[in-house]
This record gives C-alpha cells, sequence and structure tokens, in this order.
C-alpha cells in the first residue's frame, strides 16, 4: 500500500506551529528555511521580481508537469533587464504564508530596487479553514498590508495582483465570476494605499470569455487519459493551468505591468515570443519556496561520514536532502539507495578538488568475510541508485593501485557507479583507470538519464561505460597515458539496449591527453555477456578533440564490430578531428535531432540544461549580482 502523504495544507500548518524550523532529535537533522537565493550580502544589478501567491502562480516541480503556474512563466516573457524569483506556494492565503514565515523569508532576500508580486484570494475564500481563510473587509486586507509594508520598507516595489478568475461559464456559454468580494477588496487597498495594482481578475475574465467553453480546456489542467505519464488517469482541472495557460496568464499580467508603466519600458521584450510553452519553460526537481533537509558532514559536524549522514534519511522521504560535506578526506563507499531520492552531495571548499570521496575496491577485491569478489559493478566508491540525485563541487575517485596489483585479474576499479534517473553533476571531478564511470540504469531497455555539466572525467580503458543515457556537456575528458605508443585505451563503452534511443552525447567537450598522438579511441561497442540487443549509440559533436585520438576512432570489441554499433561525430574542431571515411558524420539534416534536449527529456520532458537559464525561476542567475 502507497504511503499516505500529507496535504499542502497540513504542511502550511505545520511550518506556522513549529516557527518554519523543525529537528530531529538525535539525528543531526534540521529543516533549513534558507535556500540558493539571491546574494542579499552585495548589490544587484538588476532588479529581482518576487512572485508570492498560491497555486495559480506557484512553480511547479519536474513530477508535476506540465502543470505550471503564471509565475513559473514569467521569466519567458522578460528581456535581460529583470530576473524572476517565484516563491508562491500552493494552497497558501495571505495568512497562512505569513503566519508560516514565508513572508519573512522573501522580505529577508528583497533588495531596494526588486518588485513584489502579491497574489492571493484563491485560499482566502476558504473562511472555514482557520489557519488560511480570511474576511474580505478586514483581515484579508490587514494580511495583504504586512506584504506592502514590509516590501517598501526593503526599498522594494509591493505590486498587488486581484486573483486570477477559475474556469467558471454558466448554461449560456459566459465566463463567471469565482471569487466574490476578494478581488474589489484588492482594488481597495491598492487605492487606499497607493499601491499598483494588476487587475488579474477582469483580464483574465475577459480572456476565458474570448476563449469559450471548449478553447480553455487548453489553458487549463485538462489531459485525457494516458495523454500524460505523470496524469496516467487523466485530469479536469477548473483552476490550475497547464503550460498554455500558465504563459497565456503571465503575459495578461506582464502586459498591465508595462502598460500602467509598473516597471520600466522594455521589460518584456519577449511577450510574444514564446513558441512552445512546452518545451520552453523549466520545471525544477523541486518548487523554489519547498523546504530541504541539510546536513552537515565533516569534523566536528553532526556527521563524521557521508554515508553515516545518508544513512539518516528516511526512506521513501520526498523532501530534498542536502548533505553539505567539508573540505576533506573522506574514505568510505558510499552508497545511496533506490529508496532514498532527491539526495544532494555539496562539497563545500572553494574547489572541487578540496573534497575527495574516495575508495579502492576492484572487481577482484574480495568482499569482506567471504562471498566471493567485489565484480566491477560492485567495486565503486561511490554508488547512486536513488533518483533525482544531485553533486556538485567535490571529487569522487577510485585509487586502486594497478602497478601494486598486477597479479590480480580483474582490476577494473570504478569510481562512480550510477542507475538513479534524473541525475545531474556539476564541477564534479571523476577520477580512476579502467572503468572510472558506470553510467547504468536498473535494468536492460529501462532508461535512466544523467546530466554531466562543467565535470572532469579521467581514465584510460573504458572509463565511460554502460547502458545509461548520459550528456557530458562542457566537460574534460582526459585519457590517461599508458606509455603506449600504439594503444592508450578507448574513452567509451556504452551498451545501450537497441529499445533505447540515445546513449552518451559529448556536447562542446574537450577531450585532452598526454598520450601519443593517435593511440586513443573514442570507443567500442560492449555488448555484456554477448548480448546482441545491447547496440552503444555515442554521439561527439561541437567538441575539441586533441591530437591523441585516432583517425579512425571507432574499433570493435569482443568479436562485435563497431560499424553495427550508432556511433557518430558532428562539427568537431582540433588536431584529432579530422574527417575519414573511418569516422561517420551525423547527417545535417538529423543534427536537431540529437541535442542536449533530445537525449535527456525522455516522457516526462526533463530539461535540467535549463536550470540557471532565463526561463529559470527558482535560482538567480549569476550575472544578476554584481
Amino acid at each position: 500500500m502507497a504511503a499516505i502523504l500529507p496535504s499542502r495544507r497540513s504542511v502550511l500548518t505545520a511550518l506556522a506551529l513549529t516557527a518554519g524550523a523543525a529537528a530531529f532529535p538525535g539525528t543531526g537533522m534540521a529543516n533549513a528555511l534558507s535556500q540558493a537565493g539571491p546574494d542579499t550580502t552585495k548589490p544587484r544589478t538588476k532588479p529581482v521580481i518576487f512572485v508570492v501567491g498560491d497555486s495559480t502562480s506557484s512553480a511547479y516541480q519536474q513530477s508535476e508537469r506540465p502543470r505550471a503556474g503564471w509565475g513559473q512563466a514569467l521569466p519567458l516573457l522578460l528581456g535581460p533587464q529583470a530576473t524572476v524569483f517565484d516563491y508562491a506556494w500552493s494552497g497558501a492565503s495571505s495568512k497562512s504564508f505569513a503566519d508560516a514565515g514565508l513572508l519573512d523569508r522573501v522580505l529577508a532576500l528583497m533588495q531596494a530596487g526588486d518588485y513584489l508580486l502579491i497574489s492571493f484570494g484563491h485560499n482566502d475564500e476558504k473562511v472555514a479553514d482557520p489557519a488560511r481563510g480570511t474576511l474580505p473587509d478586514t483581515t484579508f486586507k490587514e494580511y495583504l498590508g504586512r506584504y506592502i509594508d514590509g516590501a517598501r520598507a526593503r526599498g522594494g516595489k509591493p505590486v498587488l495582483v486581484t486573483p486570477v478568475e477559475r474556469r467558471r461559464f454558466d448554461s449560456l456559454g459566459n465566463a463567471k465570476d469565482s471569487h466574490g468580494a476578494y478581488p474589489q477588496a484588492v482594488r481597495e487597498l491598492a487605492a487606499a494605499t497607493g499601491t499598483p495594482v494588476v487587475d488579474l481578475t477582469a483580464s483574465s475574465k475577459d480572456l476565458w470569455q474570448k476563449l469559450g467553453p471548449e478553447g480553455t480546456k487548453s489553458q487549463f489542467l485538462f489531459l485525457a487519459p494516458g495523454e500524460h505519464p505523470q496524469y496516467p488517469q487523466g485530469s479536469e482541472d477548473n483552476t490550475h493551468f497547464q503550460a498554455a495557460g500558465a504563459v497565456a496568464v503571465a503575459r495578461l499580467v506582464g502586459r498591465e505591468l508595462q502598460s500602467k508603466e509598473i516597471v520600466p519600458p522594455g521589460y518584456f521584450l519577449n511577450i510574444d515570443a514564446v513558441a512552445d510553452p512546452l518545451l520552453e519553460m523549466y520545471w525544477p526537481a523541486e518548487r523554489p519556496v519547498d523546504v530541504p533537509v541539510t546536513l552537515d558532514v565533516g569534523p566536528g559536524r553532526a556527521f563524521a561520514t557521508v554515508q553515516s549522514a545518508v544513512d539518516s534519511v528516511p526512506a521513501g522521504s520526498l523532501q530534498r536532502t542536502v548533505i553539505r560535506i567539508q573540505p576533506g578526506t573522506y574514505r568510505e563507499a558510499v552508497r545511496v539507495p533506490a529508496d532514498k531520492p532527491r539526495i544532494s552531495f555539496i562539497g563545500q571548499g572553494g574547489r572541487p578538488e578540496d573534497v575527495l570521496l574516495v575508495f579502492n575496491n576492484a572487481s577482484g577485491t574480495p568482499k569482506p568475510g567471504g562471498g566471493g569478489n567485489f565484480g566491477t559493478s560492485g567495486s565503486a566508491s561511490v554508488r547512486i541508485d536513488g533518483p533525482d540525485f544531485v553533486a556538485q563541487n567535490l571529487t569522487i575517485s577510485n585509487d586502486f593501485d594497478e602497478a601494486a596489483n598486477m597479479g590480480m585479474k580483474d582490476r577494473q576499479a570504478v569510481a562512480l557507479h550510477i542507475t538513479g534517473d534524473r541525475s545531474v553533476l556539476s564541477n564534479v571531478r571523476l577520477l580512476g583507470n579502467q572503468d572510472t564511470l558506470l553510467v547504468n540504469s536498473p535494468g536492460a531497455g529501462v532508461q535512466a538519464r544523467f546530466y554531466f555539466q562543467g565535470c572532469y572525467v579521467e581514465g584510460d580503458v573504458d572509463f565511460i561505460f554502460g547502458r545509461g543515457t548520459a550528456v557530458f556537456s562542457g566537460c574534460e575528458i582526459k585519457s590517461l597515458d599508458r606509455g603506449s605508443t600504439t594503444n592508450n585505451g578507448y574513452v567509451t563503452a556504452g551498451s545501450q539496449d537497441l529499445s533505447i534511443s540515445y546513449g552518451y552525447l559529448f556536447d562542446q567537450c574537450r577531450l585532452v591527453s598526454d598520450a601519443a598522438r593517435d593511440t586513443v579511441h573514442l570507443g567500442r561497442p560492449w555488448h555484456p555477456s554477448g548480448d546482441p540487443k545491447a547496440v552503444a549509440q555515442v554521439l561527439v559533436r561541437d567538441s575539441w578533440l586533441g591530437a591523441h585520438i585516432s583517425g579512425t576512432p571507432w574499433t570493435d570489441m569482443s568479436g562485435f564490430s563497431w560499424r553495427e554499433a550508432r556511433f557518430h561525430e558532428y562539427n568537431n574542431r582540433g588536431p584529432g578531428a579530422q574527417v575519414t571515411p573511418d569516422r561517420p558524420q551525423l547527417p545535417e539534416a538529423e543534427a536537431g535531432k540529437y541535442t542536449v534536449r533530445a537525449y535527456l527529456q525522455g516522457m516526462d520532458g526533463w530539461a535540467p540544461q535549463l536550470a540557471g537559464a532565463r526561463a529559470d525561476c527558482s535560482v538567480v542567475p549569476a550575472e544578476v549580482v554584481a
């Protein structure tokens, strides 16, 4: 039986009761209200538009796609003058949001010149709920006044936004009012306090009237059974939007902000430029306002080892757990099991070299207490089976000494073995020799996707291998010099099932080595146990290849011809990128089908490459800070 999860309402109430922080006795775990946000210690070069409100303006996480709020869509419409931080929370009212401490959290992040868009009403109407209900002429205005006063005290610019209309029509097909006296209360408060107002109630009602009962279904979360993998039973939701509706409502907000000169001219340069909302919008792994658990590892911290921190995480938790690892060397074998999703390893040093997770098992290393050897997959210093894993700013290594163990038959030694779908590694170093990185999946024919951004991977033989789908974006791939004048190894040994269209993509990478010219192969086809359905797919595109790459970069393996694999290059450069008859080039007409998005999107539209880009409303881009 599936576990019963707490409702958004109960979480809000719990936050209010605990003042936003709860300790777990004896575990060293604590909730952290402070997530990644704007750097308030430095003046920003351009303002942030903060959005606070309820589910209609909230940003939704990847598992809820294509559901979206208008605050989540707002960044797509902006030009370069500002950015958006969406702190709206599904289920919140003006009262419960403030009582939970979330208003204080947002105000603490604001600086002079920032905007605060305030959009409540949907849940304030639930007057029978003491945690959320407010009265339009009294408590609703009183709570909204706190937002106005708080923003002004920080030098910010508050903007009231009346609640967007629900999808409600009368028997004649006319759009109906659905918020009673609450929109008028917002208008009256705006006039009384001299606060700009966006009348989203009026503009959205006009839009729904224009589209009609059938046309509005494409804007709201109406999905047929089987239409979307994350809503297998379908959906008929008259309150919440899918991507197109979120963009349409965001346009209403943006146009009124511009026409009333609430923001300077030119802010919404892209208001009509969104061609495909479903592809262009970004769904983060968690909603920006969600509260992570933060664990600290290192000398004098709550946990001495990384594994002890992982062990403390409850199985099945849907909450992000951020494990902050202090500088140092952690000699241990780390395992994150499949029932522990959403775990982050974040190195706290100034460089990835400052935090080292390392062990030295090899395939032929006997297991303690008997039971045979570890085997290749079991030799990993770090193994990640939990989905939605994140690693940043650290090094993972297997320092098994091949030279000191020449008598061992099986000397493959994995640094990282990863199977958890939708995992992201950025600024991570992966060190080993043979079989450094095993990108795997839970089973043949099952896709698992990994995004390596700005990473460094080194090894010599088959040092990136397995059946997973992996994108290496802006990475450095170093082939170690084995001292040979003819063969210094192979970068990849893919084994993707034929049913999986995408294997490894190296995009805008640098392939480097100190090895002799023409002595390293880009890859060979690995068929585990002779499986004829395991047919490697590798594309190296738009990358720089050093002189070590062979003029015939693909080669056979265990009797299987490389020519039967799915090996291609496209638009590479550098001394190792010469085009020869033995180097299949991806046809120009096919290039658009083999992009970062194509490799990673799967059935659920995962797009981690958009994090930190213009579409992201969960993290302020670096260029915002001076």
